[in-house]
């Protein structure tokens, strides 16, 4: 009988497993909210990063190395970006660090670096500077990283201990915040923190690790900095609160960061990579990260916001004309760079019409002062007591060479006269009477044979700056001209240009 009962209980549990295998019982579980391990780590203290060789890396106190450390410039690179992103210095320590570098490097202007480039950046000790110990820490592989640590090559230099480069990314946030509250109108107390409740669940998330920004339809931007919210939060959030954009971007890509806040804002309009142009000849042109347009009636109202991801800061002139045309400049992370020391730059503007008062502006520019109808020997006195002579209207000497400036009045007379001097060792530099400054000056550079180029310049453009200024004039290279060069140009130079221009390194010499 007990061998019965034994046969009869096992077929029985037989039957019940294969019941559970036919059908599992988290079939029916939608699988957005199917948990793994590795989802609930994400929620819990983080793990230690696994062991690398001998031992674990550990922050130790030590200076870069003596000789420097060699970096080779990218697209988009300036001195104080790769210092604060790769080496993960602070903003108001570049400017010294920038000077030694500039000393290290040979580097008369920090604009002009080229892609490709390579530069030593020299060893900085924060303790010989008055500041913190430098800290070295090799790149160790974790379940999470850090994603506001700076991109590093190869090995990564901090100048704060490794514990707080968290703090940046706070930081970053804080100034997005301080301009976001002034561009879109907040509906909801967005400090509070975001608290989802239902029969079965409380979910809280802490405001201080995932700030919550507007938007224009009165919904929330959640920012999820270190992309440790697990899916299945995720899932809860966009179920129960639709309004909620969740945001998982790092603070060290400000630019994509900015993007993706802005996609989610709901604006009527967002065009990335903005160019504005002022005037045509001269041409200043605004470029900017992202013109906002909130609304469609933005334009009509006047009512359109410039935002910048560039550390580059527009000058006042340039805010002062946006505003009268409506738009509203924001750059949370400008600041003011180092004072560059350029090379002497000349304008030359002449602004006469008149041809020989406008060939001696051009000669003046030239650093020419030309005598004015001089009587020239064509022959000189001889037994017959016969000597000829003609006028020129401006003659001088440079470098050595006797020039001699006239204008061609269809006389063939005089003009053989004057072949006549060239073979007496004279250049003659020959105008029309209808030449106006761009064949005047043409004809005076190619007879003095200084190296020129006509056309619209870009006196203004460089990496990282957002505006730019075109001029039409010609550029001259001479190493007998005060700097080695200079600007010729009869354009009007209006005062938003000359202020541009002057805080640039141009001397304007108006003629």
């Amino acid at each position: 009988m007990f061998s019965s009962y034994v046969r009869t209980t096992l077929v029985f549990l037989l039957i019940i497993a294969a019941s559970i295998t036919a059908q599992p019982l988290h079939a029916a579980m939608d699988p957005r909210f199917e948990l793994s391990p590795q989802t609930l780590e994400a929620t819990t203290t983080r793990k230690p990063a696994a062991k690398s060789g001998r031992h674990a890396a550990r922050p130790r106190s030590r200076q870069l190395p003596q000789n420097g450390t060699i970096y080779t410039i990218k697209a988009g690179d300036n001195l104080h970006k790769v210092l604060v992103r790769h080496f993960g210095i602070k903003d108001n320590e570049t400017e010294t660090l920038i000077e030694k570098i500039c000393r290290k490097n040979n580097i008369r202007d920090i604009r002009r670096l080229k892609v490709g480039q390579r530069i030593v950046i020299p060893a900085f000790d924060r303790k010989a500077e008055g500041a913190a110990t430098v800290y070295e820490t090799d790149r160790v592989a974790s379940a999470t990283p850090d994603v506001d640590a700076p991109e590093a090559t190869g090995r990564a230099f901090s100048l704060t201990p490794p514990s707080v480069p968290a703090l940046d990314g706070q930081e970053t946030l804080r100034q997005i915040k301080s301009v976001w509250d002034r561009v879109v109108p907040s509906k909801s107390e967005l400090s509070k923190p975001l608290t989802l409740h239902s029969p079965t669940f409380t979910l809280t998330l802490d405001p201080q690790r995932y700030p919550m920004y507007a938007t224009m339809d009165g919904g929330r931007i959640l920012v999820d900095r270190k992309k440790t919210i697990p899916p299945l939060i995720k899932s809860l959030i966009e179920e129960k609160e639709p309004s909620v954009h969740i945001v998982s971007e790092s603070p060290a890509d400000t630019r994509q960061l900015l993007a993706t806040m802005l996609e989610a804002a709901g604006f009527y309009s967002v065009e990335e990579n903005f160019n504005m142009e002022f005037g045509v000849d001269p041409k200043v042109t605004v470029h900017s990260d992202f013109k906002i347009e909130k609304a469609a009636d933005s334009l009509v109202n006047q009512d359109v916001v410039l935002l910048n991801n560039g550390r580059q800061p527009l000058p006042t002139t340039l805010r002062g004309v946006l505003k009268k045309e409506g738009f509203t400049v924001y750059e949370p992370f400008a600041a003011p760079g180092p004072l560059i020391v350029r090379p002497a730059r000349n304008i030359g503007q002449i602004g006469i019409s008149t041809q020989p008062k406008m060939v001696d502006a051009i000669l003046a520019s030239l650093a020419v002062s030309p005598e004015r109808d001089r009587s020239l020997d064509v022959f000189g006195a001889d037994d017959n007591g016969i000597s000829l002579s003609v006028r020129a209207d401006r003659s001088f000497v440079r470098g050595g060479q006797k020039y001699v400036i006239t204008r061609f009045d269809g006389d063939a007379v005089t003009y053989t006269l004057f072949r006549i001097l060239e073979t007496k060792g004279y250049r003659v530099i020959t105008l029309d009477r209808q030449d106006d400054f761009r064949k005047s000056t043409e004809k005076i550079l190619a007879g003095m044979k200084i190296r020129n180029t006509y056309g619209r310049h870009d006196l203004i453009r460089e990496e990282g700056l957002p505006y730019s200024v075109q001029m039409s004039g010609f550029w001259l290279d001479d190493p007998s001209l005060p700097g080695g060069s200079l600007f010729l140009t009869d354009l009007a130079i209006d005062q938003v240009v000359r202020s541009l221009l002057l805080e640039n390194g141009f001397n304007i010499y108006t003629k």
